[in-house]
């Protein structure tokens, strides 16, 4: 594993981060604690936590007994909860934070947050109060660092506040002005930057060539599949996953790229990738697609 300076926190975490969400499908403690000591084994010291339920806390409660406090990052998303029905609940008051965080620190016995992240605020969701309740958990020690996620557009009002430390944002091969536009204004702060959904949903599927084409290359064709992201299926020993964790882990702005895993295999495969390099002329293949993408879209908001 390689570790990268997380802004100018003085702290250093893993290239590749975990994250730990209420949502997966995993339902004892123990099943945790596997998950996240198989973290620890491969190298990864950073983790971001979604949700409360009692076997996840209690899981990372047992496992954090393991390794000194202080040797762990571990960043907690708040503002969004699941509901009884499986709803997603939004409340970003500077009440509910504090409750949250409160009964976080309750029930973990973990001391302190390395980082309150707020879940993809809106902008009619986030008051002064909220901002002032935030800034009071990192002056008492609560929370060593704030931070903010999402892609609403109130993330770049939020940006300018200097108010937070971190930022996470989705960055893959597929990301665009506004996402790098936000990853140069967050450096540009000193702030720390954490990558997620660096494996873009469409790409999940078997194939990403378009159907109505074929990306194989023949003698007739030698450039069948020339920029289209076909190479993500045909590369010789990578997945897609992998080369598009690569891709994402070449951004030296990115402190650390964020995985989802509910396996102890998945953890170890993907945390294999930052001592890989990708083949020669891969990173050509990958900048001739995602130029192709970005043409045609301009051509479609033009039409």
């Amino acid at each position: 594993m390689r570790y990268r300076p997380l802004g100018k926190s003085g702290m250093v975490v893993s290239t590749i981060s975990l994250a730990l969400s209420e949502r997966a499908a995993i339902a004892r403690p123990a099943d945790w604690m596997a998950l996240i000591y198989a973290a620890f084994e491969n190298g990864i010291n950073a983790f971001e936590v979604s949700g409360d339920s009692p076997a996840m806390l209690d899981g990372i409660t047992q496992a954090l007994r393991a390794v000194e406090r202080n040797l762990v990052y571990v960043a907690w998303r708040v503002g969004t909860r699941t509901g009884p029905a499986g709803a997603v609940v939004r409340d970003f008051s500077a009440q509910n934070l504090n409750r949250t965080v409160d009964a976080l620190l309750k029930r973990t016995g973990i001391g302190y947050l390395d980082a309150v992240v707020l879940d993809d605020p809106h902008t009619e969701e986030f008051s002064h109060q909220a901002l002032e309740a935030l800034k009071a958990m990192r002056a008492d020690g609560r929370a060593r660092m704030l931070g903010i996620a999402g892609q609403d557009d109130a993330l770049d009002a939020l940006l300018t506040t200097g108010a937070f430390d971190l930022l996470y944002l989705p960055y893959s091969l597929t990301s665009g002005w506004t996402e790098r536009r936000r990853l140069r204004a967050a450096v540009d702060r000193d702030m720390g930057v954490v990558a997620y959904d660096f494996y873009p949903k469409n790409f999940h599927a078997t194939s990403v060539a378009p159907k109505s084409a074929s990306w194989l290359r023949t003698k007739a064709e030698p450039l069948a599949g020339a920029g289209t992201y076909a190479f993500l299926e045909r590369t010789r020993n990578w997945t897609a996953e992998e080369i598009c964790l690569t891709y994402a882990l070449s951004e030296p702005s990115l402190a650390s790229v964020q995985i989802s895993a509910e396996r102890a295999e998945r953890v170890e495969a993907l945390a294999a990738v930052p001592e890989r390099e990708l083949p020669a002329g891969l990173s050509a293949q990958i900048e001739m697609a995602r130029f192709s993408m970005v043409g045609g879209e301009k051509k479609a908001r033009g039409a």
